[in-house]
């Protein structure tokens, strides 16, 4: 049985049954996973070796919640090394250990053992998994972008005594989030990062390596596969900007002598640099925000589409008794059209399979409806015949007139479903569309906000 590194909260398990129950767990991840993602799919992972050591760098938000679905997504087990603060609570300790994730904390007492379990991973030909710390943009203080993973390297080509550089490998991750409609997970593993030359000069200050093979950890993970291109990028910080103008201008609006106008606006630059660093280490998060923007957008062209349609329907729209007539008709005509239209189901079928109702109901020539007129005529008529031979005599004499009456005023009825009824009801609804506008907008401006106090705070973004 090998010896357990000691990392000074818990230990790197023993190969023997311990891996059988971990493997079960992983399978209980991946079906857990399943229930929540419609598919979960791991791309380019034929750049990874099956087998020999790697150090994989997660380009994505730390969390434990992350480092399970890495350690499930992948066929080799992975051991995910993260900060105590993300193992709280007895379960989440537990599960850690069963998968043997190794917690640390960076320059902390403990990361000399943390980078001893690493080296005995890579010893015995395993994987190991580091999340990049992403500070380097705009960081008051910057801690680098994954120098955990620098250093790891550079202590496992001693450790080893390897002459080749362990392979380092991103991996990028788009984690579909609320209130995305996306439900697809995607992960995405990138070819091994070629080392700067400085790193295997002799003689150079460690600290200078680390820096060096950071920034080429940077660089590649940036280049991450599902980010926004730049033309989108655009579209988002611009619509981002409208949506926070229309804000201030609905409340500056209800102020009086309020001399600032919404055109002098501009998104901050803070917010900005957040935007682009979602859209390289989060994508997913930046999709649903990109996502709520566009419902945003529809819904506000279908206010207006709406109000502009009131607007052009007419000088019977404010008119109170044309409305009003308009609603009753509506209302007590609607059963007379449904039995007219009953009754013209059999026109309707004989109209369409010889094409006169190919042009629409309302856009044919003064040909076109005779020829409608003369087969609407014929299948009334062979009703009625029918009607009188299976009902009593006077059945069918109220039947006769009503067909042809039903039949005229179902067109009427189509008419005014087309040219009143829904400008009624887009009256009707208008202040409810522009309540929803204001919620889904807020909505929006709230949602940015949360992910300012979160992420800026983890990347460390100056405001």
């Amino acid at each position: 049985m090998e010896t357990a590194v000691n990392t000074g909260s818990f230990a790197l398990q023993p190969r023997a049954s311990e891996d059988a129950f971990a493997e079960f767990l992983r399978s209980v991840l991946r079906f857990w996973f399943g229930l929540f993602f419609r598919r979960i799919r791991l791309l380019n992972v034929e750049a990874l070796t099956r087998t020999g050591p790697a150090l994989l760098v997660a380009n994505h938000p730390p969390g434990f919640a992350g480092a399970l679905i890495l350690n499930a997504a992948f066929d080799r087990p992975v051991h995910c090394l993260l900060e105590h603060r993300y193992m709280k609570g007895v379960l989440a300790r537990g599960c850690a250990r069963a998968l043997d994730m190794i917690p640390y904390e960076f320059g902390g007492e403990d990361w000399p053992a943390a980078l001893g379990n690493c080296c005995e991973v890579f010893a015995r030909g395993g994987l190991a998994l580091v999340f990049a710390r992403q500070q380097t943009v705009g960081s008051e203080e910057p801690a680098g972008f994954a120098p955990e993973a620098a250093e790891i390297a550079l202590e496992a080509q001693t450790y080893l005594e390897r002459e080749a550089p362990l392979p380092i490998h991103p991996v990028n991750l788009f984690l579909p989030v609320p209130p995305s409609q996306s439900d697809e997970l995607l992960i995405s593993v990138g070819a091994p990062l070629a080392f700067p030359e400085i790193v295997s000069k002799p003689g150079v200050d460690p600290e200078q390596k680390i820096k060096a093979l950071d920034e080429e950890l940077e660089r590649i993970c940036r280049q991450n596969p599902f980010r926004l291109r730049p033309e989108e990028m655009d579209q988002l910080i611009a619509g981002l900007e409208g949506v926070m103008r229309e804000d201030f201008a609905e409340r500056w609006a209800r102020r009086e002598n309020w001399k600032q106008r919404v055109e002098e606006f501009e998104l901050s630059p803070f917010l900005v640099r957040l935007v682009s660093q979602l859209n390289y280490g989060h994508p997913g998060r930046l999709v649903a925000l990109n996502e709520a923007l566009q419902s945003y957008h529809e819904a506000r062209r279908r206010e207006a589409l709406g109000r502009f349609k009131i607007e052009t329907a007419g000088a019977w729209v404010r008119n109170a008794g044309q409305r009003w007539g308009a609603w009753l008709e509506t209302i007590v005509g609607f059963p007379i059209a449904c039995y007219g239209l009953l009754n013209s189901l059999i026109a309707w079928f004989v109209l369409h399979l010889i094409g006169s109702l190919r042009k629409g109901l309302w856009e044919a020539t003064a040909g076109e409806w005779v020829k409608r007129v003369i087969v609407a005529v014929i299948c009334y008529a062979g009703q009625i015949a029918l009607a009188a031979h299976f009902l009593p005599r006077s059945e069918a004499g109220y039947y006769a007139p009503s067909v042809f009456i039903a039949g005229g005023y179902l067109l009427r009825y189509l008419w005014l479903v087309e040219h009143r009824s829904h400008i009624l009801f887009q009256t009707v609804g208008k202040e409810r569309r522009i309540s929803r506008l204001r919620r889904m907008r807020k909505t929006l401006i709230e949602e940015l906000k949360r992910d300012q106090d979160r992420y800026a705070t983890l990347w460390k973004l100056v405001h």
